[in-house]
């Protein structure tokens, strides 16, 4: 039986985007969508193989989870455009919910010899857009592809939402004490949130082998619960377990901070993977 392991973070990595379609877009665009990852291995006790986990996480004392599901909202997307990219060029494959704007040249500055700049030129996704396990990004049940080419970052915000519809929500397994548990966690969210890369970029994921070529964002789950003791607080009575549900908004003591510790790392954990198919 595999036993759980460390991450080899930024080494291994895996985009587990999932649910996305490999229909072939023109050659020159890149299909756009987010999703999560982790670079968990599995590791035998023997030592002697590993299997990479995209979809578990660990805490600070080695308590790992399995994700069930997850949500997240994002609105008001927007992404540099590439210094030679034109929006005239991408007119037939941009959706029409997603706006272009070409660079703009400014001024030159007071000084003589300095040269005109431009500001570069932006795509812009309005949303709302609901993400996550099993949910592609589409409008209007299409698939988005942006132009082909260096994109720095992906910059939006969550969407405000409710205590019923919240901006994150997550619903993953872990086991304490030989025995299966859940835990719980949502938030609801105005603030920005960047994506960018967090290390060196990977390869085209697995979910896109029949695709030419992806972009998009990811969260990295590796980071989210490093800092929490998940296990100590149970022993110590600092975190509880609602019948087998535990919900950290519930922490004291050395958990006090763990509901926004967390969503402060989710918030941090925005990263960007990009595929060509070779």
């Amino acid at each position: 039986m595999p036993m759980p392991s460390c991450s080899w973070h930024r080494i291994v990595g895996l985009a587990a985007t999932l649910g996305l379609c490999a229909c072939g877009g023109p050659d020159n665009t890149y299909l756009l969508d987010f999703g999560y990852h982790s670079d968990t291995l599995l590791v035998a006790s023997d030592y002697s193989s590993f299997t990479l986990a995209p979809s578990t996480f660990f805490s600070l004392d080695r308590t790992f989870f399995t994700l069930e599901t997850l949500t997240f909202r994002l609105e008001d997307l927007r992404m540099d455009l590439p210094p030679t990219a034109r929006c005239e060029d991408y007119e037939e494959v941009l959706s029409p919910q997603m706006s272009c704007q070409d660079s703009v040249p400014e001024p030159p500055g007071k000084r003589p010899r300095e040269a005109p700049v431009s500001r570069p030129g932006v795509l812009h996704l309005p949303g709302p857009v609901e993400l996550g396990t099993g949910k592609p990004l589409s409008l209007g049940g299409e698939q988005v592809f942006i132009p082909r080419g260096y994109y720095r970052a992906i910059d939006t915000r969550w969407v405000p939402g409710t205590p019923e519809h919240p901006s994150f929500q997550l619903r993953a397994y872990f086991i304490y004490r030989a025995k299966l548990h859940v835990l719980e966690f949502a938030f609801q969210s105005d603030e920005p949130m960047r994506f960018e890369h967090r290390g060196v970029p990977t390869g085209l994921p697995e979910e896109f082998s029949e695709h030419p070529a992806a972009f998009g964002g990811s969260l990295d789950m590796g980071d989210w619960l490093a800092d929490i003791d998940i296990s100590g607080c149970l022993a110590a009575g600092d975190l509880t377990l609602d019948g087998n549900v535990l919900r950290l908004e519930t922490g004291r003591g050395a958990c006090a901070n763990a509901a926004t510790n967390l969503r402060l790392n989710i918030q941090r954990s925005g990263d960007l993977f990009t595929g060509l198919r070779r």
